[in-house]
């Protein structure tokens, strides 16, 4: 019997589900055809991709037959726009996304996510804030129109800012005072465990988050030993459950509390990890993530 995709994603759309990335394995460049072999092989449900070059490489019919063809829901792309440098690059990469935004919208794919940078060296916070409203509007607009929901991640470790000009959203108060103000029905979170962590966020804070659907993607990793907020840099981080710094089940647990039925996707900018060859890599970040996933 023919695999159905629109059967299968129905069936399993209340649970959050492991997916894959190469990119945030940090092997970047990597294309859908060579990833998802090894999704498959090491047992992902969903896989995630640069929408720019599949979009460029498949049709819509194409893309949807290879993830139907190989059980694989798909999981988010990450936005296409540069909305932090001139207004030009941001008003030439806003009419790129349309076309990301149909052909997302055609294979079904629901989810895209960025991350706000928690300094600037030269907007002060209310100029920031004003353009990143302004800008995200614009795009949450967009993908709002083709169905797509937009999670926006704050960036939680102290190393970021400390010392720069301006400091900027680096946590979860901040970055919901910007999703009100952008105030779109399909904003939301990208819910990252290190910043979770980095930004002082405790198991209590979920209770601000009201309803499922305001988180987008969640990203899952751990923590050296031996390392304070104060001293941690934002890319050097273990696979997660590696070191136990961080509180993964209560992590899981606010998810399971707000319902979350989407991706899960592994972040550990290891350098280990990148010493290893890409399967190696693949395997071991499947293993983490096997261990930690709730029972």
């Amino acid at each position: 019997m023919k695999f159905n995709l629109g059967i299968f994603l129905n069936v399993w759309s209340n649970i959050m589900y492991k997916t894959f990335s190469s990119e945030l394995l940090w092997f970047p460049g990597r294309s859908l055809r060579d990833d998802l072999p090894l999704a498959v092989k090491y047992g992902y449900e969903g896989i995630s991709f640069d929408i720019k070059n599949e979009s460029s490489g498949f049709s819509p019919e194409e893309f949807s037959l290879l993830l139907e063809k190989n059980k694989l829901r798909p999981g988010n792309f990450a936005l296409p726009v540069e909305f932090r440098k001139d207004r030009e690059t941001f008003e030439a990469d806003l009419e790129l996304l349309k076309p990301c935004a149909v052909f997302a919208q055609k294979t079904g794919v629901t989810r895209c996510v960025t991350y706000i940078m928690s300094y600037s060296d030269t907007l002060d916070y209310k100029s920031n804030f004003r353009q990143h409203k302004e800008r995200l509007t614009q795009v949450a607009g967009i993908l709002e129109e083709h169905g797509i929901r937009f999670g926006l991640e704050f960036l939680g470790p102290p190393t970021l800012y400390t010392g720069k000009a301006f400091k900027f959203i680096h946590n979860l108060d901040g970055l919901t005072e910007l999703l009100d103000a952008i105030g779109t029905t399909n904003t939301g979170y990208l819910l990252d465990l290190f910043h979770w962590e980095m930004a002082g966020q405790v198991f209590e804070d979920f209770k601000k988050i009201s309803k499922k659907e305001q988180v987008v993607v969640a990203h899952l990793s751990d923590a050296p030993k031996g390392m304070g907020r104060e001293e941690q840099p934002n890319h050097m981080r273990e696979l997660p459950g590696a070191t136990g710094v961080f509180k993964t089940n209560e992590f899981f647990k606010g998810l399971e509390n707000l319902n979350y039925d989407g991706p899960v996707l592994v972040e550990p900018f290891n350098h280990y990890l990148k010493t290893l060859n890409f399967e190696d890599a693949v395997k071991a970040a499947k293993t983490a993530l096997d261990a930690v996933w709730p029972k």
